[in-house]
């Protein structure tokens, strides 16, 4: 049965149903989620309307991933405050946590699976419907009918009623100790904090990021960790002080808690560049990037330095006056090319592994295609021709 990728959903609907009797033998709470769920991806949402009704009329018992469907199904077909309301209703009782399939310990408080489905919306061109054309005479004289769907017009809330929702929502945030941070996929997280940053809730959203990264395996694969990442650097762009050491610190202190919620996090070039841009404001700009890459090559070894981590902080030293760390890292730049360019001669002569080997049949994403040197490359040449200058009005 769940091998639905040659099966339509009504073959499983009708094998589903095609015993009546035994009922509790052959329906399970289990095989009315996978079809509902599976009713939904398609966006048959009549079909899950009477999936619920039918499972509701057995006296199939819901669990909590019942009501993650009930609740998306609600949110998907525009009905956002009655899928609240609902919640909240269930909530009030005595023995909500039952009603909701929950554990008796299990803390008090919306479970974060419901939560998060609360974050859905109402997907455009989601609600369709069957429309009869009106019959035609064709040359034979015979008349036909014929059926198309029809796109429903629907209602966009407005900006200030999202923005209510999102608040709402916060009010009702999940407890930081949840055990389903760990279920929640890395880029739904990443939105989630991002909405209540930009609702000022930017202390809640740390310690929900915070609880995420602790109930994360131990080991991460390179994705999880780039994803990771990405959440820190939200955080890291939404510090609120005003550019300068002020900031530089603030988004050191963001980015050190974070890390410290899990081991196998670890900052890479972009982190070092957004903890850069902050000091361009400061007096010794490039005096003080020069220290902060000394101190993350220390602390996380030297994959955090990059070339356009030693263009940024060349220019802090060329705004500064220092001129001669810009030199430095222009020095260092060189030498990595000519590494580059000896490298690629001897894999060519001699052969040898390639650094990007061929693995699998599947066609490269365009950020991989063009990675963007060529725009590095000019930025360099534009600072190679500002020190020459310098060094002309020197000499």
């Amino acid at each position: 049965m769940h091998n639905y990728s040659h099966s339509s959903l009504t073959t499983l609907i009708d094998y589903h149903f095609l015993h009546r009797q035994d009922t509790r033998l052959f329906r399970s709470t289990r095989s009315f989620n996978f079809l509902v769920s599976l009713a939904l991806r398609q966006a048959a949402f009549g079909t899950a309307s009477r999936l619920l009704d039918v499972m509701k009329a057995e006296s199939v018992r819901p669990n909590l991933e019942t009501w993650k469907l009930t609740v998306r199904w609600l949110v998907r077909t525009g009905r956002w405050e009655e899928a609240l309301k609902r919640v909240e209703r269930v909530m009030r009782r005595e023995q909500w946590k039952e009603e909701l399939g929950l554990h008796s310990r299990h803390q008090d408080g919306l479970p974060l699976s419901l939560w998060t489905e609360l974050f859905g919306s109402l997907k455009r061109g989601a609600l369709r419907r069957w429309v009869k054309i009106p019959d035609q005479r064709g040359k034979s004289g015979r008349s036909f009918a014929s059926f198309r769907f029809v796109v429903l017009q629907t209602h966009t809330p407005s900006v200030s009623a999202q923005v209510a929702r999102y608040r709402s929502l916060a009010n009702i945030f999940p407890t930081a100790t949840s055990p389903g941070y760990s279920q929640l996929p890395a880029r739904a997280v990443f939105f989630i904090m991002q909405s209540m940053i930009q609702l000022g809730n930017r202390r809640q959203a740390l310690e929900a990021t915070s609880s995420y990264f602790q109930s994360l395996p131990r080991r991460l694969s390179r994705r999880q960790q780039h994803a990771a990442l990405n959440i820190i650097h939200l955080h890291m762009r939404a510090v609120a002080e005003k550019p300068g050491l002020s900031r530089h610190f603030a988004q050191r202190r963001v980015m050190s808690d974070l890390l410290a919620a899990h081991p196998g996090i670890r900052p890479s070039s972009k982190t070092l560049c957004l903890a850069l841009a902050s000091l361009r404001p400061c007096k010794r700009c490039g005096t003080l990037a020069l220290k902060c890459l000394k101190t993350f090559r220390m602390r996380w070894g030297p994959r955090t330095e990059s070339s356009v981590v030693r263009r940024r902080i060349a220019r802090l030293s060329v705004k500064e006056g220092r001129f001669d760390i810009a030199a430095a890292m222009l020095k260092s730049e060189r030498a990595l090319l000519l590494q580059k360019q000896l490298w690629r001669a001897q894999r060519d002569i001699i052969g040898g592994p390639s650094p990007r080997a061929f693995t699998r049949l599947l066609r490269r994403s365009i950020g991989k295609v063009f990675h963007g040197r060529g725009a590095e490359n000019w930025k360099w040449q534009a600072l190679k021709r500002k020190l020459s200058i310098f060094e002309a009005k020197k000499t």
